[in-house]
């Protein structure tokens, strides 16, 4: 297999975020052609590389990118609305999640994170509903739900 354009410019990046220059990394990234920039593998170095420097605007969009790709992992969309979070737009962590594809529901950490927005907006009857859906999911959870300040007085009775 001959070592394409693509192939160099993504080894390149690599090689400059390795050697500790993350602004370069994603310099090389921008020389690819338009077509190339939703290749997942340019998508998630996009994704390090943004998180790396702190630029979450660009981490969600990267993030977003590898959503959009059919079959993207639960996962994904988590990470999504953790770099929304991060950039304090709380709505969109929320619908960002309910992107994800339906078996999402039966996932312990995806319900956590959903519970966490609902709370911070103020629905803390979905909130409720989905943190303890959570610990029914993924019971080692619990000692996180007890961490966050949002989450603890949902874990008490009523």
């Amino acid at each position: 297999m001959p070592f394409t354009n693509f192939n160099r410019t993504l080894e390149a990046s690599v090689g400059y975020f390795e050697l500790g220059m993350a602004e370069e990394a994603l310099r090389e990234l921008d020389t690819l052609e338009p077509a190339d920039q939703s290749e997942e593998e340019v998508l998630e170095l996009r994704l390090v590389l943004n998180q790396h420097l702190g630029r979450w605007a660009g981490a969600a969009e990267a993030c977003a990118g590898l959503c959009a790709i059919k079959g993207a992992d639960i996962d994904r969309f988590i990470g999504w609305g953790c770099c929304l979070y991060e950039l304090g737009r709380i709505a969109e962590c929320r619908e960002a999640l309910l992107k994800a594809p339906a078996s999402a529901r039966n996932h312990g950490l995806w319900n956590f994170h959903l519970a966490c927005y609902e709370a911070i907006l103020g629905n803390n009857d979905e909130a409720r509903r989905l943190i303890l859906r959570s610990l029914e999911l993924e019971p080692s959870l619990r000692s996180m739900a007890l961490r966050n300040e949002n989450l603890v007085p949902l874990l008490q009775k009523p």
